[in-house]
């Protein structure tokens, strides 16, 4: 009975849109130094914005010209590295590999203008003391503090939000995990979509498996019987193989909650 029910379920699942983490950006109207907007968005959000192509920097190019034109420059998440001043990076730790400076910026034209805001829909390099307003970001991911076997799991984010979610980049990753830490995650393992059926590890949500992140760096193969749903640690270990039946807390996304601003 249980097989049955999972295939039906699973079927659903790879006829679905194709989908995943999303970022939610809110704007704070409260002027901080580049390092307390920081501590703000970690108490309240996840972090500072990270702004990643070509399309989010052109949502707030637009949120920026029609909403806020009037504003100057507000703080996002990008930083010099002290230790080389040619690397930037973003508050979440990772190297950038975009950016959308303004002509002729940074020029460091004060000694030490390290963090950067946007103005006008560009990036600007900027002293890290003064004070701007700033923008948050947040995932459109839901952590579930309900102790619940793999299948429950995925009923229960079928029926209140979309899907148990899946993971795409270690990016992704790296944010989700600092998200179940700061909402304070029950279990030292989660569940997410990740399920071997039929002889394959898959993303319930029909998501591809190109990025992979398991325990020990291999795919394990040909698990045994109950060891057949997957984990992610809340911290130090990545991804695990799990008895379906045992009962942890568990990852949902919302696609209602797409790439936004929130005043």
């Amino acid at each position: 009975m249980k097989k049955s029910s999972f295939t039906g379920l699973l079927i659903t699942a790879l006829f679905a849109v194709v989908s995943c983490l999303t970022k939610q950006f809110y704007y704070v109207d409260v002027t901080l130094t580049w390092q307390e907007a920081q501590q703000y968005c970690r108490e309240k959000y996840i972090d500072l914005a990270f702004i990643t192509d070509q399309e989010e920097a052109e949502l707030f190019s637009n949120i920026l010209t029609s909403k806020f034109n009037w504003i100057g420059l507000t703080w996002i998440g990008l930083y010099r590295d002290t230790n080389d001043s040619t690397e930037w990076k973003w508050s979440g730790g990772w190297n950038s590999s975009f950016r959308f400076w303004s002509t002729g910026l940074p020029n460091n034209l004060v000694v030490n203008q390290d963090c950067v805001g946007v103005i006008k829909g560009v990036m600007a390099d900027s002293l890290c003391q003064q004070r701007n307003p700033f923008w948050c970001f947040d995932l459109n991911v839901v952590l579930v503090q309900k102790n619940k076997t793999w299948e429950e799991a995925l009923e229960h984010c079928r029926k209140h939000y979309t899907d148990l979610t899946s993971l795409l980049s270690e990016n992704e990753q790296i944010q989700v995990q600092r998200m179940m830490n700061s909402k304070g995650a029950q279990t030292d393992h989660v569940w997410t979509g990740l399920r071997f059926f039929n002889g394959f590890w898959l993303w319930v949500n029909g998501d591809p498996l190109e990025y992979q992140a398991w325990t020990g760096g291999r795919l394990p193969h040909c698990p045994a019987q109950h060891l057949r749903c997957g984990t992610l640690a809340r911290e130090g270990e990545l991804w695990g193989t799990r008895d379906c039946e045992e009962r942890r807390n568990f990852l949902c996304y919302n696609d209602l909650n797409l790439k936004k601003y929130i005043l």
